[in-house]
């Protein structure tokens, strides 16, 4: 999971604490963190549990070959993309985050590694998509936290809405058509 410094990031910390409780290995890339005390409890939390969290992507990551013979070792299934949220601006991230991307794109698309991003595509402005220039950060599957964001017109993977935070009243005062969770499902997938 790689985490940014803002809310985006604090939902990446708390995803990597779930999946270590859904008995999966997380390791959590946190570039810059933040010194908010919210944040730093969520480190710790995660330092409880010894889940690994690095400064950057490890370099053999990011490549498309291993010359050490350990195809795993280096090797990430699922990366989920916790950078930035609905506050990006601008047409490019700034570094670390513009590495932690190309690094994320590589895997992506060098080793077939699935990119997962909550709630807003790192690099995309919320209301108008992919703002980058050459930079096509195209995940394959985007998970909205309560309700999709104007960009996700411009999504064209699998699309995934969780979490039922919303309170009728707000949902209403706003024009949010809530979807039709099954049962008590916490996320359903959008077609």
């Amino acid at each position: 999971l790689v985490c940014g410094p803002g809310n985006n990031g604090g939902d990446g910390l708390v995803a990597a604490r779930h999946l270590f409780h859904f008995s999966f290995q997380p390791t959590v890339v946190y570039p810059k963190r933040s010194t908010k005390p919210h944040f730093i409890n969520l480190v710790q939390q995660l330092n409880d549990l010894n889940i690994p969290i690095l400064d950057e992507i490890p370099a053999t990551a990011a490549t498309d070959n291993d010359d050490d013979g350990d195809d795993n070792k280096n090797h990430y299934d699922i990366i989920v993309d916790a950078i930035f949220g609905f506050s990006f601006r601008g047409t490019a991230p700034r570094e670390p985050f513009a590495t932690a991307i190309t690094q994320m794109i590589t895997m992506q698309t060098k080793q077939n590694s699935l990119l997962v991003s909550v709630d807003v595509p790192s690099s995309w402005n919320v209301d108008g998509g992919d703002m980058t220039e050459g930079l096509k950060f195209q995940p394959d599957v985007l998970v909205s936290l309560t309700a999709p964001k104007l960009s996700a017109k411009k999504f064209t993977g699998r699309h995934f809405v969780g979490g039922r935070f919303l309170p009728p009243g707000l949902a209403e005062k706003y024009g949010i058509r809530m979807p039709p969770y099954p049962g008590v499902s916490q996320v359903m997938e959008l077609s």
